[in-house]
């Protein structure tokens, strides 16, 4: 199949859901950035893709923006409640940063630098 044929199939595929510009704007990602051409078949799958994230149009700029090949819905889903800060939240745990943030502002909020007795500071 002829390349411009080729795009033309995945513009057919992708705009219904992307919009014009930003089905233009993956196939240029694959295949100038990454150097790995998007198939008809592949877009077909990545179509899937960006429906079960709910917001495909927000999915397809994530991909865009931090440079992957494809998205996965869960990969979308995560980066969400990670920049929401709902991973930590939801388990309830602290992580390292949070206790050095903590720790650096003065603040005290369990009694220690990071949940353990005896690391006050000073």
């Amino acid at each position: 199949m002829e390349k411009a044929e080729m795009s033309k199939d995945i513009m057919e595929i992708l705009s219904p859901v992307l919009g014009q510009e930003l089905a233009a704007a993956i196939i240029e990602h694959r295949s100038r950035t990454l150097k790995k051409p998007l198939t008809a078949y592949a877009a077909r799958i990545q179509l899937k893709e960006y429906l079960k994230t709910g917001n495909p149009v927000e999915a397809a700029e994530m991909q865009i923006l931090r440079g992957w090949r494809a998205i996965k819905s869960d990969w979308y889903l995560n980066e969400k409640a990670r920049e929401a800060g709902s991973i930590n939240a939801s388990t309830g745990r602290r992580t390292t940063v949070d206790a050095a943030r903590d720790f650096l502002s003065g603040e005290d909020h369990s009694g220690d630098a990071f949940g353990l007795s005896g690391l006050r500071r000073h």
